[in-house]
């Protein structure tokens, strides 16, 4: 029976084993669910004791030869879904994963946090349905760590458990290392990535030199042999300044959101949390805030998505480990909401340099386009709208994309919108999104349809839009007539 389903498959075009994988998802989440959901009821009537079992963790690994961490998923699951059925239907229904479900068991099972989980589940579950996993997985850390500001983020056992060893087994290198405070774990992986890129840039400019002379590219080092390469590089560098070299400037960014940071200062002393008239004020800008806002860290669901405290290099930190940054130095502070750099040229910059460059990367972690996970600094950033259909060189249409994926984008003709959260998306030529299993399609300003056509408006078009336009078509056409065999 299993080789006729291969033989099916084989024979299947894509669309067909495209759409047999996303049904059977689907399929898996509803029947998790429904497995979780029974584990649970079974728990509540203790049947484990019918066959002597001590606890239902035994039941469990001796009815269904369950590994422990596999009755650990499971009986989490089904504690958060006795508690919270919000949860049990998005799984049941297939908008989130059991990946997702997982990570929402694992901090509904935070005593520290669970007081405050209930009001964030509806907010976590439209989160978990419509993130990538990974950025889900960072949205999650950042609710524990506002939501348990003073217990479970807490560094001094990293710090007094912190260790390294480098030696040698049987002729190769072995080196580990652990522990540490977030912030050096921060600066390590900045400094030790920029010694990657470093080798990556050796290597493409020694393929474009073998190019260039019609020679054999090879095929080169793989990523594991120049992330070896680069730690050799860290330490021969060490090595050669000897601590004496002069200090080296900010490689991590921290980003901090303008109501995180405006707790941090009020809390910290230093700044002033009221007016001179006694009036609660916003300790960062100065200006009327209620007392209340100053007093919750955590604030309101609405406002989770829009809270960052973490590197641009993907660790998560403490409000408290931005203050100590920004005394000490050594780490760039980025605070979300101020307007002092230039980020917005219009259109009168064909391509994103300099600070609309470095402001496009700073609230993606990775390559926009969906699946690829290569980290945003070694991303190109493009318009979501092309410049020769009139877009802008602004943060609203700045999108950041592999090279790959770029180049894929251009000739496959992709659209991309930005939806009412802020996320780019990505539609086919065919005017169809793509979107995970289960995930139901985000919502756009209604003038931001990727199949609108500024012609069919009511209103004519102004002297300044025709121009655009027939810049626009002559560039076309131009571009038409390059591609022309002569």
């Amino acid at each position: 029976m299993f080789g006729m389903h291969i033989s099916g498959l084989v024979g299947a075009p894509d669309a067909a084993v495209d759409a047999r994988i996303r049904e059977l998802e689907l399929q898996r989440r509803a029947v998790e669910a429904e497995l979780a959901l029974t584990v649970a009821v079974a728990d509540a009537r203790g049947i484990h004791h019918a066959d002597g079992h001590r606890s239902m963790a035994g039941y469990l690994r001796a009815t269904c030869n369950w590994s422990s961490g596999e009755v650990a998923r499971f009986r989490g699951a089904a504690r958060l879904l006795d508690h919270h059925e919000a949860v049990g239907e998005a799984w049941a229904s297939g908008h989130i994963g059991s990946a997702q479900v997982a990570e929402l068991s694992r901090a509904h099972g935070n005593k520290r946090v669970v007081d405050r989980f209930g009001e964030f589940v509806p907010t976590l579950v439209e989160h978990a349905e419509q993130l990538p996993y990974d950025d889900f997985r960072t949205l999650l850390q950042r609710f524990v760590v506002l939501a348990d500001i003073d217990g479970t983020h807490d560094d001094r056992d990293a710090v007094d458990g912190r260790s390294a060893q480098v030696i040698e087994v049987g002729g190769v290198l072995d080196m580990r290392a652990s522990g540490g405070t977030r912030l050096e774990a921060a600066e390590i992986l900045g400094i030790f990535e920029r010694f990657v890129d470093a080798e990556f840039q050796h290597d493409l400019q020694q393929r474009r030199e073998l190019e260039a002379a019609g020679l054999e590219t090879g095929t080169g080092r793989t990523p594991r042999q120049r992330r070896f390469d680069a730690l050799l590089a860290m330490a021969r560098s060490a090595a050669a300044h000897d601590g004496v070299g002069s200090a080296a400037e900010p490689v991590v960014s921290i980003l901090c959101d303008q109501q995180t940071w405006s707790w941090v200062l009020a809390h910290s002393g230093l700044g002033a949390a009221t007016s001179l008239d006694g009036q609660s004020i916003d300790p960062f800008t100065g200006l009327p805030q209620p007392a209340a806002l100053l007093d919750d860290l955590l604030c309101s669901p609405d406002s989770l998505a829009d809270r960052r405290c973490v590197t641009t290099n993907g660790v998560p930190l403490r409000p408290h480990d931005v203050l100590r940054a920004a005394l000490s130095g050594r780490v760039r502070r980025v605070v979300l909401g101020a307007k002092r750099r230039p980020v917005d040229v219009g259109r009168a910059e064909r391509v994103f340099t300099g600070a609309a460059r470095d402001a496009a990367k700073l609230l993606v972690d990775w390559c926009e386009h969906p699946g690829c996970d290569l980290p945003s600094e070694l991303c190109q950033v493009d318009h979501s709208t092309e410049w020769n259909a009139g877009g802008r060189t602004d943060q609203n249409n700045a999108g950041v994309r592999c090279g790959l994926h770029n180049r894929e984008k251009h000739r496959r003709h992709r659209a991309v919108r930005r939806s009412l959260d802020g996320r780019n998306h990505t539609f086919r030529s065919d005017g169809m999104i793509i979107l995970p299993v289960g995930c139901r399609p985000p919502r756009f300003e209604p003038d931001d349809e990727p199949d609108d056509d500024p012609r069919d408006q009511d209103d004519e078009w102004d002297e300044a839009t025709e121009r655009l336009m027939n810049e626009v078509a002559r560039h076309r056409v131009a571009m038409l007539a390059a591609d022309q065999p002569t």
